[in-house]
């Protein structure tokens, strides 16, 4: 009898245990970071012109956070800190416009990142990065002269992708590019009647780390 009533109350307790509220797995949900690597322009003074004259340095630091639904979209606020460049005056033409620029540029953004693979799995994933943010110019210099305050600054819609490895249970190397849409004028290059906004973009290789351990529940 004894042990009958032992059975019974063991088996309620399983029971009571397999209806309680249970968690999801999440493995890793939020990591930091840096990268670095090169910042380039695109515009007049770029034109038929080497790679140097218009690449410089960036590097930046990062957070990004899973957002759970799907496990594999991250949403990632960074700062950036670069600069920027162009000079095409060794390349001169006489019917074309020449000159140069050279400043300095911080940038804050806000992303979502897609893995399209789950790199707890196959330790590697490409992926898609998108968002909008915004950047100011200082430091500025430029062959045309002075250029107005309120034109260095200006929102941005960065869009880019990499592929990311996994080099232990909480880092990763990933390599990213990304280019900046909407960004004003940048080289003070300003032809009479015409609108003249320019690009920039980057390459840069950057390391993560997981504030979580490999598999940890929430």
């Amino acid at each position: 009898m004894i042990l009958l009533a032992g059975f019974a109350g063991s088996s309620l307790f399983v029971t009571a245990q397999d209806n309680g509220p249970k968690k999801d797995y999440v493995a890793q949900k939020s990591n930091i970071g840096i990268t670095a690597g090169a910042l380039g322009y695109s515009g007049r003074y770029a034109v038929k012109t080497s790679l140097g004259t218009h690449t410089s340095y960036a590097v930046s630091a990062f957070y990004d956070h899973n957002i759970i639904l799907p496990s594999q979209l991250f949403v990632r606020g960074e700062l950036l800190f670069g600069e920027l460049k162009g000079n095409n005056t060794d390349a001169a033409k006489a019917s074309a416009p020449y000159g140069m620029f050279k400043t300095n540029v911080l940038e804050a953004t806000v992303k979502a990142q897609y893995d399209i693979l789950n790199d707890a799995v196959t330790r590697w994933s490409p992926y898609i990065i998108a968002g909008a943010g915004a950047y100011g110019l200082f430091n500025y210099s430029s062959s045309n002269g002075f250029k107005d305050r309120s034109d260095k600054i200006s929102f941005i819609l960065p869009v880019g992708g990499g592929v990311k490895y996994q080099v232990s249970s909480r880092g990763r190397l990933f390599l990213e590019g990304n280019v900046r849409f909407l960004s004003q004028n940048l080289d003070n290059h300003n032809p009479e009647g015409r609108n003249n906004p320019n690009k920039y973009y980057s390459l840069s290789l950057g390391y993560s780390y997981s504030l979580q351990k490999h598999n940890q529940l929430w």
